[in-house]
């Protein structure tokens, strides 16, 4: 069920339990670099990233965001094919970071702590008792899901690419932009959107070639007041990405997103290759105006 741990600090892999599953765990920097180019006011605290692989099927990344007294971002993270909602498996990533901070007081010098010849072996004893302590737990565990379509849901952006290439991208959120300090203009609007669909084209792509896996959501918990989660979906239609950010309800936006892929699935303009003739998928863009109307907000 667990397969491996790792602590990252700001842009750094300090320690992997594993080194076969190192490069899933850079796609926690991929993800991180993005979020921070998008809210660089981070509030933004990435939580799980799910993975779909032909040979080992599904996988969880769940992720423990803290910040230093000196504001330097540190991740405790853990991959495995984590039950969907499992509390447990949040639980153990609190107690990674509580017992990672009884031995190392002084988290902003856990750079330099890291590099100490005994850093791995105590780590390692910390990774033992983790597993001795929750291994029941979680495969015991009863997952009681909470579907409550009651609340907001709203879309903040949607977009396809292929290659790595922005084909459409739709800004739905325009308060993005006042986080990255620029005025709500035609071209900016434009701008961010066409920057937001690359980034998100080259997480998927990373994914791929680094982890030799598929993205397919990202969950980030919004500490702002009353902000709630923000999910980012990846679909594939025969080779395109389809991209989705929402806010809200979980369940409902899922099936939003599912119902959005299956109709673009039947549309021809994905029969073939990319060609980087932007004109066949021009009309593509009414798909994503019409799916706004089944969400309760649009900013």
């Amino acid at each position: 069920m667990i397969s491996a741990y790792s602590i990252i600090l700001e842009d750094k892999i300090l320690y992997c339990s594993d080194e076969k599953k190192y490069n899933a765990f850079e796609i926690v920097l991929f993800v991180e670099k993005l979020l921070r180019s998008i809210n660089p006011r981070n509030t933004w605290r990435l939580k799980k990233i799910c993975l779909k692989n032909k040979k080992i099927g599904r996988e969880r990344i769940i992720v423990e965001h803290a910040v230093t007294k000196a504001g330097q971002n540190l991740f405790f993270c853990s991959v495995g094919n984590f039950n969907v909602g499992s509390l447990e498996a949040f639980k153990m990533l609190e107690d990674f970071n509580k017992q990672v901070n009884i031995q190392y007081n002084n988290l902003d010098r856990l750079i330099f702590d890291s590099e100490e010849p005994t850093f791995k072996q105590v780590i390692n004893l910390i990774i033992d008792y983790l597993k001795d302590k929750y291994l029941e737990p979680l495969e015991e565990e009863i997952i009681y899901e909470k579907i409550n379509n009651n609340g907001d849901n709203a879309l903040l952006y949607a977009g396809i690419s292929a290659q790595g290439l922005p084909i459409i991208s739709q800004l739905y959120d325009k308060t993005l932009l006042r986080n990255l300090a620029r005025e709500k203009t035609n071209e900016n609007i434009e701008l961010f959107s066409s920057d937001l669909s690359a980034k998100l084209a080259t997480i998927s792509m990373n994914t791929q070639i680094r982890a030799k896996t598929k993205i397919k959501e990202i969950h980030i918990q919004d500490t702002e007041k009353n902000a709630g989660k923000k999910i980012i979906f990846f679909g594939n239609i025969n080779g395109y990405s389809l991209d989705f950010i929402a806010t809200g309800n979980f369940y409902k936006i899922k099936d939003i997103f599912k119902k959005l892929k299956a109709k673009m699935s039947l549309d021809s303009a994905f029969q073939d290759d990319f060609s980087g003739d932007l004109r066949p998928f021009k009309h593509l863009i009414l798909y994503l105006n019409n799916v706004i109307k089944d969400f309760d907000l649009i900013n």
